[in-house]
């Protein structure tokens, strides 16, 4: 029978995947305009998808893209405050190939439109 303590303790993960999950995250956040590819992503951390994905989850609290989406969130939010580049530079150097595809998910995520952002803060 399985008690409270049991089922509300985390999972344990062997140092191998605990190892590699982290070798994904610095991969990942080592360049944020790198166009993700999960497969592709675990295979250089030295694990399958599956293990990536599940280890990522439990010791993040997130899954693979959306902690990928939060870095990009962050870093565009800093460069748009804190720089003159343009929106499209912007765009490319968090991962974006398209203007359009940054203003959509910048504005899905902050709720308002960088352009407008910048505005507020100068």
């Amino acid at each position: 029978m399985k008690t409270v303590a049991s089922i509300h303790a985390p999972e344990k993960h062997p140092p191998s995947v605990i190892k590699a999950v982290y070798q994904a995250r610095d991969l990942m956040t080592a360049d944020i305009s790198f166009h993700l590819a999960l497969k592709s992503l675990a295979r250089q951390a030295g694990t399958n998808e599956y293990t990536l994905k599940k280890g990522f989850k439990a010791i993040f609290k997130s899954s693979v893209y959306q902690y990928l989406l939060r870095i990009r969130m962050e870093r565009a939010l800093k460069l748009i405050t804190e720089t003159k580049y343009k929106e499209t530079s912007i765009a490319e150097q968090c991962g974006y190939e398209t203007l359009s595809g940054f203003v959509t998910s910048f504005h899905k995520y902050y709720g308002q439109k960088p352009g407008d952002i910048r505005k507020n803060a100068q």
